[in-house]
């Protein structure tokens, strides 16, 4: 008997995502902010399916606690929202529309970082059919934000580093592609505090970086929100938390570098 295996798409960057491949999926949008009460606690998360057959869909809810190097680790919080509906099936080329509401239990004193799981549900497979599912998951950044909130983003520590890179296909010989290669990349370690009681998005804001090199060089960059989207996602640091975040430089960078976060 073979056995059935469902391979897993995350698409995250972030901790976001968007469909792959074929584009068998799309959600929207990727990141909500709810209010804890009232309208505006609710939530409109749209799914429209390209294919044309149908399409099992369902959403769970999590709490999300993203480490310091941006691991992301998903908590059950069903209990804390009202989901309709749960679970559905997209007609062939359909749409459907999912609801979320924040379920408050008490007063927050700081928004809250929640994920909203729009997962393809594994159907059981005949025997004689094939053994690989491709079931798609795209995570939706929902941050329940009370009224009154701010974020107070801080710059704690600057470090330069050197790390090792693994080469991607593209990037190798046709005869090295089977081999694990890498390259130096030089950057800076910059480690942001988020001491406001609202989440504050890194990747949303203007950065500039200056300093000199380990020859003695000036060293200088700006980069737009787009840029810096581009470069760490969305980037959210939670309320009295804290990110690392990894920005590339020519040159390895000699101690002192400074870095302003334009918002």
């Amino acid at each position: 008997m073979f056995l059935k295996w469902v391979k897993f798409v995350l698409p995250l960057l972030l901790l976001t995502g968007m469909a792959t491949g074929a584009q068998a999926a799309r959600v929207t949008p990727m990141s909500v902010d709810l209010e804890p009460q009232g309208t505006r606690s609710t939530a409109r998360i749209e799914v429209a399916n390209n294919e044309d057959r149908q399409l099992p869909m369902e959403v769970r809810m999590y709490r999300g606690v993203i480490g310091e190097r941006g691991e992301l680790t998903l908590e059950p919080a069903d209990d804390r929202f009202m989901v309709f509906p749960p679970q559905t099936l997209i007609a062939p080329n359909g749409k459907q529309v999912f609801r979320i509401q924040y379920l408050p239990d008490g007063p927050l004193t700081k928004s809250e970082v929640y994920y909203a799981a729009v997962s393809q549900i594994p159907v059981q497979l005949p025997a004689e059919q094939s053994r690989i599912q491709v079931v798609m998951r795209f995570n939706v950044l929902v941050n329940v934000v009370p009224d009154g909130t701010a974020p107070d983003p801080v710059v704690a520590q600057i470090a330069p580093v050197s790390r090792e890179v693994e080469l991607g296909p593209d990037e190798k010989a046709p005869q090295d592609k089977d081999v694990r290669k890498t390259r130096t990349e030089n950057g800076l370690e910059v480690r942001i505090e988020n001491k406001g009681n609202r989440y504050f998005p890194a990747g949303r804001s203007g950065w500039a970086v200056s300093g000199t090199d380990s020859t003695g060089k000036p060293y200088s960059a700006e980069y737009n929100a787009a840029q810096m989207s581009e470069m760490i996602g969305m980037g959210i640091v939670a309320p009295g938390q804290a990110r690392i975040f990894f920005i590339p430089t020519p040159e390895k960078m000699a101690a002192g570098a400074t870095v302003t976060l334009k918002r």
